[in-house]
């Protein structure tokens, strides 16, 4: 008598049960990897960053490539602004090396200010979360997590206070570093308004230990970028019926000046620079370097020969956006990081060699949003046309 055959049936069963466990799994992962934030104490390398989506940048910056190119009337004693940024705010190790780099060109004589964009989730400890609530999710989730101790709290306010010091300029990253693209008005209103009740009331909220009082007003807090540069016209109104000055959340031809809207808002954009011997287009920001240069890993090691040869390439970009701009329309130069050392801090070497190099030069200020803001406020752009 023959065997009987293996149902197809039980095969087939087998298979679903397989693809199920599966997907569980997969799918439990990806919710572990997204919401691990919300529930350890994580690094901060492991959060400050802008994910872009990969098509979407690439949309933007095709965008700002085929914009057209201004010819300005710009005289030789026209400034050229150079402001240096960063996103974030976790890590006080990273802003106490940003201040010794600028106690560093100060005592070469060669001025230089920071602006800060900060996510008042890191003012929060895990057992405070609940006081913040994005739009869209249950109270105390935020997709950066939180500050990991109460006591690094109390560092970050002072090490910011010291900055401020020092004539550095502190703005907003939202809260949470949610995505805002598809947020309505009352969604943008409901997250600024969470942002300056968690940053100013971290005295309060962190009784009763005791943490400074701030050195900045709610008031002096004038600029803004997205997380992961997400923006809509929402966003513009909210951020005009806030007072704010500017927003850097947008991608531009980096020989064009900014332009005001109809909010009253200065938009200035990160500048696109040309990376490698093929001259790929990049947004001047190191995360997107690191994607570009190493698939977002950080693959090679400080004094290494690649290390050498990426550092090389970010730096001859800098300066060939610099000196494009320097020797033409004087646009300004807006180049951001991230309080994170991507690639063993290749685009932090690369950016302190970019202003050892052009800060301190005739006409240049290396400086703040906010005063390039009062220029453009007093003076405002060069006169521009079509070429």
């Amino acid at each position: 008598m023959a065997k009987p055959r293996k149902s197809n049936f039980s095969i087939t069963l087998r298979q679903v049960v397989y693809a199920t466990a599966l997907s569980v799994a997969i799918f439990l992962l990806l919710f572990f990897v997204r919401n691990a934030g919300n529930r350890l104490s994580l690094r901060s390398d492991m959060f400050d960053y802008e994910h872009i989506d990969p098509s979407v940048l690439s949309a933007a910056v095709s965008a700002a490539l085929s914009t057209p190119a201004l010819e300005y009337a710009v005289a030789s004693d026209t400034p050229q602004y150079v402001v240096l940024s960063f996103d974030g705010g976790k890590s006080s190790d990273m802003l106490d090396e940003t201040l010794a780099f600028q106690k560093e060109m100060a005592g070469k004589n060669k001025l230089l200010y920071f602006t800060y964009f900060i996510n008042a989730a890191y003012f929060l400890s895990n057992h405070k979360k609940a006081l913040y609530q994005a739009p869209y999710h249950k109270p105390g989730v935020s997709n950066i997590g939180f500050s990991d101790s109460v006591p690094d709290i109390t560092r970050r306010v002072r090490t910011f206070n010291e900055a401020v010091k020092r004539g550095n300029e502190v703005g907003s990253h939202t809260v949470g570093h949610f995505v805002g693209t598809s947020w309505t008005y009352q969604d943008w209103k409901q997250e600024f308004n969470s942002f300056f009740a968690i940053l100013f009331g971290v005295q309060q909220n962190m009784l009763p230990l005791a943490v400074e009082p701030w050195l900045i007003a709610p008031k002096q807090i004038k600029g803004f970028r997205a997380p992961t540069l997400g923006v809509n016209e929402n966003m513009y109104q909210v951020l005009g019926d806030f007072s704010f000055r500017y927003d850097s959340s947008g991608i531009g031809p980096a020989g064009n000046w900014p332009v005001k809207d109809a909010y009253g808002i200065w938009r200035i954009p990160l500048g696109i620079i040309h990376v490698g011997p093929h001259k790929n287009p990049v947004l001047a920001m190191d995360y997107n370097l690191w994607v570009y240069q190493s698939k977002a890993r950080n693959t090679v090691k400080k004094g290494t020969a690649l290390w050498l040869r990426y550092f090389g390439e970010v730096l001859k970009a800098y300066r060939n956006y610099f000196y494009g701009n320097y020797n033409g329309s004087r646009a300004p130069i807006v180049i951001g990081n991230h309080f994170t050392k991507y690639n063993d801090g290749l685009y932090w070497e690369a950016m302190k060699a970019f202003a050892e190099e052009v800060c301190g030069k005739p006409y240049v200020r290396c400086t703040t949003f906010s005063k390039f803001v009062d220029y453009l406020d007093t003076k405002g752009p060069p006169l521009g046309r079509y070429r």
